[in-house]
Formats: structure tokens, sequence, C-alpha cells
């Protein structure tokens, strides 16, 4: 060891954190597209941030919220957003099933190099119009289906989406 030249992972960890620092506010702002800015929610923890903001159903069934995760993965910096829901299919009898509502389920995943300083368009695009699209699936279905037999019904499965954890 020379002591000339500082390397290492903690060199790599601070250029990932302060890319993480550079593409937060752009993080914010695409969450700030997909619903009210006033809504999102955020925690800083060591190697990353993580972002949430409730997301409602047009049906008004159950909970969704949009998670946003940026964090250190391997030597780039990672963004992977998620749409978390307590929806499932209901039960011949009308109750709860234990089986998840995969139609409205959405996540996008990009990986950015060290010194990245914003999302891409392309990137953006598909987040605001997969989390739309994601909303709405039930209902699309079942427009796109009108015979009874063919209805997909949800309900809310318990317990209801509280926090960000």
């Amino acid at each position: 060891m020379t002591g000339c030249v500082e390397s290492g992972n903690s060199v790599l960890f601070r250029e990932l954190d302060a890319t993480i620092e550079e593409l937060a506010p752009a993080v914010e702002d695409l969450l700030q597209r997909a619903g009210p800015a006033e809504q999102i929610r955020s925690d800083a923890g060591e190697g990353g941030i993580k972002y949430a903001m409730p997301v409602h159903f047009p049906d008004g069934i159950g909970q969704g919220q949009l998670v946003a995760r940026l964090f250190r993965y391997r030597e780039a910096v990672r963004l992977d957003v998620e749409l978390e829901h307590n929806r499932v299919f209901t039960r011949p009898d009308g109750g709860a099933s234990d089986r998840r509502c995969f139609f409205n389920d959405f996540v996008a995943s990009i990986t950015l190099p060290a010194g990245t300083r914003e999302l891409s368009v392309d990137f953006r695009r598909r987040v605001l119009s997969g989390l739309h699209a994601a909303r709405e699936a039930v209902q699309r279905y079942n427009r796109k289906h009108p015979e009874p037999w063919n209805a997909v019904k949800v309900v809310a499965s318990r317990p209801a989406l509280t926090s960000t954890e």
C-alpha cells in the first residue's frame, strides 16, 4: 500500500452515492407526474433512497402504492419502480382468494452507470404508461370481454397497505 491513491470500495461508493443524489430530483419528478406531489414519502437509507406514493384504482377497490427504490447495485445505480397493491381475485362465494390480481402488477427497472444525471425520456414514458395501464387493467379486460363468465372480479385482501416497508 503506497498511500498515494485512495482506491477500493469507498471511492466507488462515494461515486455511486453522488449519482444517487444527482438522480433523486429526477425520481421525485417522475413520481410527481404519476400523482400528487404532496403525497410522496421518502426514506433515505445507507446506499439508497426509497420513495412511495399512494395509488388509487378506478373501481375504488383495494389500496396501492407506487414505490421507487434508488440504490447502489454492484458498480452502478439501480432504480426499481413497482406498483404494490392488496388486490386479489375473488372466490366463487365473493370472498378474497389467495391469488394476487396480476392484472394490476407493474415493475420497471433500469441500471445506470456512475455519473448519470437524469433518467431517459423512454424510461420515464414507460413508467408512466405502465402505471396507467396497470391501474386500469381489470376494467380494460372486463370491457373487452363483457360476457359475465369472463368477468374478472377483485377484492382487497387484508391487511391493507399502511407503510412503505
